[in-house]
C-alpha cells in the first residue's frame, strides 16, 4: 500500500512565549502562551495556504528556515510581529510517516502584499542561536578536568539552560587536562574550544548541531540508527536519480520527516536506482560508492506547499564510513567528515 499520499501539516505558533527564571540564575523558555495552530489533514480543504524552507545544512551550525503563511488574518498576524513567536512545524502524510520537522524561534517577521488579493506573511525564524550565541556561560574548573566535565559545565552554568535531546548525557574523552580553565564567554566559542581535541595527540571524534533549541552530539565510531531508511523509486519515495559527490551522493524524495540531523546518526539505503557519477579528476581523491548505496545522512531541506507542487527532501549524504579511508588524507580523515563541513565552522553564516 502506497502512503505517500494526503499531506498533513500541522503549524503550531505560541505567541509571546515566556522567559522563566529560576532561583539559580537560570533561564528556560516555556510554552505558556496563546498558541495558533494551523492543519491540513489529507484531502480536506485547508484555510490558509503554508510555504515552508526548513534548511538543515550540515553540522556544527544553528539553523534558519522560513515559513510563509498566506492572507492570516491581521490581529492575530500584528501580534506575532509584536509580541514574537516560537514555532513547531509538523508535515507528512494522513497515512504514513508524520513528524516535526522544525523547532525554533521567530527572529523577524515581514509582511507584505504579494498582489492585488494576497497578501503573505513571512516568519524567518531560527533554531539554537538564541542559546548558543545571545547566551553567557561564566565558571571555572580545578586541574585534573576531562572533557565530559568541560562540556557538561558549560552547559549547566550558561545563563540561559542548555540541554541536550531526550535529556542523556553527553560523554566524551576522560583524560584528565592538567591545568584549570576558566570559562568567561559564549557558549558557541566555549563549545567549540572544548572540542578541538580530545587528548594532546588525538583528534576529536565528535560533531555537534542544534535540534529543537538542544545540543547533540554525533560520533563518527558510535554505531548508526538501526532502522535504516529506505528510499527508492514509486513507493519509496524517490524523485529522479541520486547524483554522486566527491565524498557520496545527494537526492531528492518526496518529504520524510524521519530524515534527520539525529543521534544516532540516521542512514538511508538507496534500492532500485542507478546513480549519476561524478567525473574524476587527476590528484582529486573520489570516494568509492558503497555497494550497498548506504548513507550517511549529513543536511538535509524539507520544502513545502501546501497548495503547490512542492512536498520534498533534499538530502546531503556521504559514505557510511566516512569521508575517505584512513590514512589516505590524515589532516582530514581523523574526522571522517567532508571539509566543506569543517569550513563552515570558519566561513559559513551562523556557524558555531
Amino acid at each position: 500500500m502506497n502512503t505517500l499520499y494526503g499531506r498533513k501539516l500541522e503549524l503550531k505558533i505560541v505567541l509571546n512565549p515566556k522567559m522563566v527564571k529560576f532561583q539559580t540564575g537560570d533561564t528556560e523558555t516555556s510554552d505558556e502562551g496563546e498558541a495558533i495552530i494551523i492543519s491540513q489533514d489529507g484531502f480536506t480543504p485547508e484555510t490558509l495556504r503554508v510555504t515552508f524552507d526548513i534548511d538543515y545544512p550540515g553540522y556544527k551550525g544553528w539553523y534558519y528556515s522560513e515559513i510563509i503563511i498566506y492572507n492570516f488574518n491581521l490581529p492575530t498576524l500584528m501580534q506575532v510581529v509584536k509580541e514574537g513567536a516560537r514555532v513547531y512545524l509538523s508535515a507528512g502524510y494522513k497515512e504514513g510517516n508524520f513528524g516535526e520537522i522544525f523547532s525554533g524561534f521567530v527572529f523577524q517577521s515581514l509582511f507584505e502584499r504579494e498582489n492585488v488579493t494576497d497578501y503573505k506573511l513571512t516568519l524567518r525564524c531560527v533554531d539554537g542561536a538564541g542559546i548558543f550565541d545571545d547566551n553567557y556561560c561564566s565558571t571555572a574548573l580545578e586541574a585534573g578536568h576531562t572533557q565530559t566535565t568541560l562540556m557538561n559545565a558549560i552547559m549547566a552554568y550558561s545563563q540561559t539552560k542548555i540541554s541536550t535531546s531526550g535529556g542523556k548525557q553527553i560523554e566524551l574523552g576522560q583524560i584528565q587536562f592538567p591545568r584549570a580553565a576558566v570559562i568567561f564567554t559564549t557558549p558557541a566559542e566555549a563549545i567549540r574550544n572544548a572540542l578541538k581535541f580530545k587528548s594532546v595527540t588525538e583528534a576529536p571524534n565528535y560533531e555537534y548541531f542544534c535540534t529543537k533549541g538542544n545540543i547533540d552530539m554525533v560520533s563518527i565510531t558510535d554505531p548508526p540508527d538501526s532502522n535504516m531508511i529506505v528510499i527508492s523509486p514509486g513507493s519509496g519515495g524517490l524523485i529522479g536519480t541520486p547524483v554522486q559527490t566527491e565524498y557520496g551522493a545527494n537526492f531528492t524524495c518526496l518529504l520524510n520527516p524521519s530524515i534527520k540531523l539525529a543521534n544516532p546518526r540516521k542512514f538511508v539505503k538507496i534500492d532500485m536506482s542507478t546513480i549519476k557519477q561524478l567525473k574524476a579528476v587527476h590528484g582529486q581523491y573520489l570516494s568509492i560508492l558503497d555497494q550497498d548505496m548506504e548513507l550517511q545522512v549529513i543536511g538535509l531541506k524539507h520544502i513545502g506547499d501546501t497548495r503547490g507542487d512542492d512536498w520534498y527532501t533534499y538530502v546531503t549524504a556521504i559514505n557510511k564510513g566516512g569521508k575517505i579511508p584512513a590514512g589516505a588524507d590524515e589532516s582530514i580523515s581523523q574526522r571522517n567528515l567532508p571539509e566543506m563541513m569543517l569550513k563552515k565552522e570558519v566561513d559559513g553564516v551562523g556557524t558555531i
